[in-house]
């Protein structure tokens, strides 16, 4: 963030390798609570961001699933669905994202990421991500550490490596797809199911510039406190116990190479759609993750694995006969590699892969083999499967200043174009529903590129 900048004298090159991925000095800068100054800027912490996008998918929009265009009074051909509001049924030119921060130092050890953001796309305008820290230093066992108290409103919002869910590459995606117009496989609920609808408070420690640990409790957001946020209302999920967050992470370090492997994890108890009376669906997400980074002067290369396990126990689901399993697996598993020159130029590759406990009524499509008793996802073999692959290159012209009288204080920029490729969905690579229409639902037909560009100020 610009008003990082302002804050700290330092330009972005410091803090990111490319925006938002975080160099050594970032992390710890966030580890710190936000609070580092340097700066001349006597000002509030207030920043802003913008992003707009560009989406061609290889195929043009279709049905969500197939049970959604069996029941379409229009008929069952693709072609008599309409896009939603807004959209086309392809080549989708959107602003995406518009947000606003308070960022930076609050009040002596206290800092804050706190985010506000407008979907334009889905016009609505809630609270994103955000957290406030506070951080102090103190000697334990003869070394320096930083320690610290973090509340935040999404697990792994806290973390500083880009290795967790909530800042994992790529950081950014179309608005577009997938989602409203493509498939895309599901995920773990620690990757997404518990942002904006959780409150939790942690402690944190960073022992000799190199152990971190991070204990937080999360309790599920009062129905009143979602609508204030917007993100939510009386039927989203409702986490109905205390559900403990736990982090694990040594970064050892030799000049300008730096080596981080950790572990992380969660336990939740859901109440789906707040239907209560037929118990909880209960979540152990166990995630292990390893970042090598090399932070040169003139470039710098970073390598991320991660690994998710998920456990379910899905007495409420069952109950209310949306899965015919009582319990299921999920894994998700990720690996990627950037390469940044001059904090300017950058290339990424990535590959993603899901699989886990096929299960009809959960992912079984229409006309499942299995024969489902709702048949309102994707399957023709009930499987949650998928793959797939990932470029992005990407130019940030001011990382280091920008011309005329502006400066890195004032503004940063991105410009990227992003290629996604699915190998694999829901188990089958063509007509993995089971539909025989072609385009997205087959896995490549969910191929797009995302051409993108933010503006930070």
């Amino acid at each position: 963030m610009p008003s990082y900048a302002r804050q700290t004298g330092q330009p972005c090159a410091s803090c990111h390798t490319i925006i938002p991925e975080l160099t050594p000095f970032g992390r710890r800068f966030k580890i710190g609570g936000y609070t580092l100054q340097g700066g001349d800027w006597q000002g509030p912490p207030l920043a802003a961001m913008y992003i707009a996008g560009f989406t061609h998918a290889k195929a043009p929009y279709d049905y969500p699933n197939t049970n959604a265009q069996a029941n379409d009074p229009n008929g069952a051909s693709p072609q008599s669905n309409t896009p939603p509001a807004g959209l086309h049924a392809n080549n989708n030119v959107a602003s995406q994202q518009i947000s606003g921060y308070i960022a930076g130092r609050l009040i002596d050890n206290v800092g804050s990421f706190i985010q506000i953001t407008g979907d334009p796309v889905g016009g609505t305008a809630f609270l994103d991500g955000s957290e406030i820290r506070y951080a102090n230093t103190l000697k334990l066992l003869g070394q320096d550490t930083i320690v610290g108290i973090d509340v935040n409103n999404s697990p792994t919002f806290q973390d500083p490596w880009n290795t967790t869910p909530a800042w994992s590459w790529p950081q950014f995606a179309s608005a577009v797809s997938p989602g409203a117009t493509l498939y895309s496989p599901p995920l773990t609920h620690i990757e997404g199911g518990y942002g904006g609808i959780v409150g939790g408070a942690g402690v944190y420690a960073f022992w000799n510039d190199m152990l971190y640990l991070d204990v937080t409790a999360y309790k599920g957001l009062p129905t009143p406190a979602l609508q204030a946020f917007n993100t939510g209302n009386s039927a989203t999920d409702a986490v109905s116990n205390v559900a403990p967050y736990w982090r694990l992470a040594v970064e050892p370090h030799w000049g300008s190479h730096y080596l981080m492997v950790g572990t992380f994890g969660m336990y939740g108890q859901i109440t789906p759609g707040r239907q209560y009376g037929y118990g909880t669906d209960n979540y152990l997400d166990v995630g292990f993750d390893s970042q090598y980074q090399y932070d040169g002067d003139q470039y710098s290369l970073t390598v991320k694995l991660t690994d998710i396990m998920e456990w379910q126990t899905l007495n409420a689901t069952y109950g209310l006969g949306g899965s015919s399993n009582l319990n299921d697996r999920l894994n998700s598993f990720k690996a990627n590699a950037s390469f940044v020159w001059d904090h300017t130029y950058s290339i990424g590759f990535g590959y993603f892969n899901i699989t886990g406990s096929s299960d009809c009524n959960l992912y079984g499509s229409l006309v499942a083999y299995c024969m489902p008793t709702t048949g309102t996802s994707n399957s023709v073999i009930a499987s949650p499967n998928g793959n797939g692959l990932i470029v992005d290159l990407s130019y940030v012209p001011f990382a280091h200043g920008a011309p005329g009288p502006y400066d890195y204080k004032t503004w940063n920029a991105r410009l990227g174009v992003q290629l996604t490729t699915y190998l694999h969905l829901y188990g089958g690579t063509t007509n993995f529903d089971g539909s025989f229409l072609g385009g997205t639902h087959n896995a490549s037909g969910n191929n797009s590129v995302f051409v993108y560009a933010l503006l930070a100020f």
